[in-house]
């Protein structure tokens, strides 16, 4: 019996990208059975789904502790080692990224490693940042274990019109554009957590990047969500054009936009979404939303 777990946040379909999955592995005449594991039940917060499949009915309904394959829909999630752990030796990883360096050192059970740049297909073939129809691609393409045309069959099940025919596009594409690479054995382990270097076209500081689920932190024996990990694009100032006004800081939901010292408002990205507010309601058009590249996602 094979096992797959697979990780993303609340909005990227990551339960129903394990629905698929198992109607996929019947339609080519396996046995599956899939399940979530929800957390905080929110748009934005972890959630995990797993996949039982096997020649022979699948009964256990537990959760998937050791899988043979792990699949990662989140670019930030796919920095953290608790997306690996139990990983059975000689597992494969399927993460939604353009960079293999972001799989964390201390993974060192991993054999194969497929990568794919999901969040942009997505935003240009969906529209959205739904990545499990790109990734499902991207699994066919590495594992091999079920054929791309029946998941394309398996997805007709779960969408229609319009959005069908978008999906299809992205999962055609994750299908060809997947990137796979077997990973070296003398890979070096170092446990000491640092921060990324920010990127120069960004105003303000990455957050900090925790091993454990790093959408919480303790401030003042209070538990606080570190909503800024839910974000894929960010908010970028260009002084030349901003006038100052706090416009930005004033319509920004979560009060993320703060002065600075040189008077102008910059985001705490320990927070900011990326909801790009800030960039619709500036008088002046001095907030552009970029894609996120800090960190190697």
């Amino acid at each position: 019996m094979g096992e797959i777990r697979i990780h993303g946040r609340g909005g990227q379909g990551t339960v129903i990208a394990a629905e698929i999955m198992a109607t996929a592995f019947v339609l080519d005449g396996k046995y599956a059975a899939s399940f979530p594991f929800f957390g905080q039940e929110r748009r934005g917060a972890p959630v995990a789904a797993f996949v039982r499949f096997g020649l022979e009915p699948v009964r256990e309904k537990t959760r998937v502790y050791n899988p043979d394959i792990v699949i990662v829909l989140d670019r930030v999630q796919a920095g953290n080692p608790i997306c690996y752990a139990g990983l059975k030796e000689g597992g494969m990883a399927i993460i939604n990224s353009r960079h293999e360096e972001i799989v964390p050192l201390s993974v060192t059970n991993l054999e194969l490693l497929a990568t794919a740049d999901a969040t942009g297909i997505s935003l240009q073939e969906i529209g959205l940042p739904i990545t499990n129809s790109c990734m499902l691609g991207a699994f066919a393409k590495a594992t091999q274990l079920v054929q791309l045309d029946t998941l394309i069959y398996a997805i007709e099940e779960f969408l229609k019109g319009d959005m069908l025919v978008r999906n299809k596009r992205a999962l055609q594409r994750g299908f060809h554009e997947v990137a796979i690479k077997r990973q070296e054995k003398d890979r070096v382990f170092n446990d000491e957590i640092t921060n990324p270097t920010p990127n120069d076209n960004f105003s303000a500081a990455v957050p900090f990047q925790s091993p454990y689920e790093s959408a919480w932190a303790e401030v003042q024996k209070l538990v606080t969500v570190r909503t800024g990990e839910w974000r894929f694009i960010a908010p970028v100032l260009d002084k030349k054009t901003c006038r100052q006004c706090g416009w930005c800081s004033l319509y920004c939901p979560l009060g993320c936009m703060k002065p600075g010292e040189d008077g102008y408002f910059y985001p705490d990205l320990n927070y900011c979404k990326g909801c790009g507010i800030c960039a619709y309601e500036c008088p002046a058009q001095a907030i552009r939303m970029v894609m996120e590249e800090v960190g190697g996602y």
